[in-house]
């Protein structure tokens, strides 16, 4: 869901701010099933990932400050990884031979306060926007798991780099005391108004984005076939477990670095009745592209339609000067989507 809306007091050149933005996007299973039971028939991919962010406060001669809160949530994985959860959750027959098992996750839930200032350059058009957030956090997953399982047996090839507020993998090593973490996020955007009718907009979410937490914990290490035994004419091997863990009160400090997010968009007016948008967005190895076609109608108020590639979404909605509303999915039942988000705002003048 994304949410808008914005109370502005022109008399003292104030703005009310408040925004809530989400969207959800899995490739492997419908984005139900990717958080239940994986139990959807499997389908090719390598990613998932949610971003969500609220913010709530005041704009003044260019000058935006308030209140943020956040979770993002990403995960990368290795086709074969897919397929050995999907095998393994509904109790289907495995291959004998080793499975490639690679995730890489992060995760986080922050509360903050963020600052950003318009800056004009030049008097041609250009407005650079630098916002830095500072927040605090209890609650992340940073995680990598990378080597070979052999069918389902418990055998395979496996290291381990993980940190944590809460062990979800082992759910043996959650630390008593939850985490204290300080961090700092750092975006920019720059916007060109070429002209009445062109405009182009580019923007780093996350450029820097880096956390500190004490009192984590971590399970660092690795597991393997070797040593083996003879027996006869054939060797047979016993998986052995090297791990460090957090446990009896080996907690320690952590730096937690979220991965940046880029965005290209570029608007024209045809006419008094027609306009076009172009966006780009790219996540990680993600790359989504989006056209819109918008159709004024009335003084301010237009409706528009736009697909995207990659998720394949097709989105719908309507908008004025002072409200709009959007939905944006591949699919109209959404527990067979595989991706989902709704917008809307509101913006009062007094």
């Amino acid at each position: 869901m994304a949410l808008c809306a914005a109370f502005t007091c022109s008399a003292a050149d104030i703005e009310l701010l408040h925004s809530f933005e989400s969207e959800i996007y899995t490739e492997a299973q419908p984005v139900k099933s990717f958080l239940d039971e994986f139990d959807q028939p499997l389908t090719s991919g390598d990613s998932a990932f949610t971003y969500n962010i609220f913010e709530l406060g005041v704009k003044y001669k260019g000058f935006s400050f308030g209140a943020q809160s956040r979770y993002n949530y990403v995960l990368e994985f290795d086709p074969d990884t897919a397929l050995f959860t999907y095998l393994e959750k509904n109790d289907l027959p495995f291959e004998k031979r080793n499975y490639r098992y690679l995730l890489k996750g992060k995760q986080s839930t922050t509360h903050g306060v963020f600052l950003a200032y318009d800056i004009e350059a030049l008097g041609n058009g250009i407005t650079i926007t630098p916002k830095v957030t500072y927040y605090q956090s209890a609650h992340f997953q940073d995680a990598v798991v990378d080597g070979t399982v052999f069918s389902d047996e418990i055998k395979g090839q496996l290291q381990t780099e993980y940190y944590f507020s809460r062990d979800i993998l082992f759910k043996s090593f959650t630390p008593v005391e939850r985490p204290e973490g300080n961090g700092y996020s750092f975006d920019l955007e720059v916007q060109w108004q070429v002209n009445d009718d062109f405009k182009l907009s580019i923007r780093a979410k996350d450029l820097i984005n880096e956390t500190k937490y004490d009192g984590v914990g971590f399970v660092n290490g690795f597991t393997t076939d070797v040593p083996f035994t003879e027996q006869g004419d054939s060797i047979t091997t016993e998986p052995s477990v090297r791990l460090q863990t957090s446990a009896f009160g080996g907690e320690i400090k952590y730096s937690f670095e979220h991965d940046a997010r880029y965005y290209f968009d570029i608007s024209y007016r045809y006419s008094d009745q027609i306009s076009f948008d172009v966006f780009t967005r790219k996540f990680n190895s993600d790359t989504f592209i989006q056209s819109n076609v918008h159709y004024h109608f009335s003084d301010n108020w237009s409706v528009f339609s736009g697909y995207e590639t990659h998720s394949k979404a097709i989105e719908l909605g309507i908008t004025n000067k002072y409200f709009g509303v959007s939905v944006k999915t591949d699919k109209l039942d959404l527990d067979d989507a595989y991706y989902a988000k709704v917008n809307w705002y509101f913006k009062f003048a007094f």
